[in-house]
């Protein structure tokens, strides 16, 4: 063999186990031991419902929903007896006139009438995100939906809070009014 055959040789052989050194490791776990973990580890009924509740005004916030320059992003979450559909807003003008648009397309979204307060059916679209099959409802509470609507607060918040150019507004699910801060 030629010096420079060895020299080739010495370079490949060194360049090959550098790319093995580099390449990634491969996953050791056995996906059913993943999945077997996940479903030991079960979400309560509420978690699902603030998650469906949150995906629900998710989406009534994305692209121009809710006028134009008013897309939002939402979550639902617990504060005490109260479920909060929070929405933030960092594209809207930080005013009454956006954040009222913004809180109304959330109560439209539940079908409940921005104006009046009042759901379109004997309870809100939000409301059935809380019940699930199998479970009687009757037992738990007599009037489980509507008792559902009247914990859900709104809290629509538009651009940066803290140096008094942000725009906090709040109102619960089922009323007319709404208050205004400029934070």
């Amino acid at each position: 063999m030629t010096p420079r055959a060895l020299w080739t040789a010495v370079l490949a052989l060194t360049i090959l186990s550098g790319i093995a050194l580099w390449r990634p490791a491969e996953a050791k776990a056995d996906p059913t031991a993943i999945l077997t973990h996940l479903r030991a580890t079960p979400a309560s009924q509420l978690d699902l419902s603030l998650a469906r509740l949150g995906a629900m005004v998710d989406n009534a916030g994305s692209g121009t929903g809710a006028g134009p320059g008013l897309s939002f992003a939402s979550f639902a979450d617990v504060e005490e007896k109260d479920i909060v559909i929070r929405a933030y807003s960092e594209t809207g003008k930080a005013d009454e006139a956006s954040c009222r648009k913004i809180m109304d397309r959330i109560k439209q979204t539940g079908g409940v009438d921005a104006k009046t307060g009042e759901p379109q059916n004997p309870a809100s679209a939000f409301a059935s995100l809380f019940s699930y099959p199998g479970v009687d409802e009757f037992k738990i509470d007599e009037s489980y939906a509507e008792t559902v609507d009247s914990m859900i607060a709104i809290m629509v918040v538009i651009g940066e809070t803290g140096n008094g150019e942000g725009m906090v507004c709040k109102s619960r699910l089922l009323s007319p009014d709404i208050t205004f801060q400029k934070q």
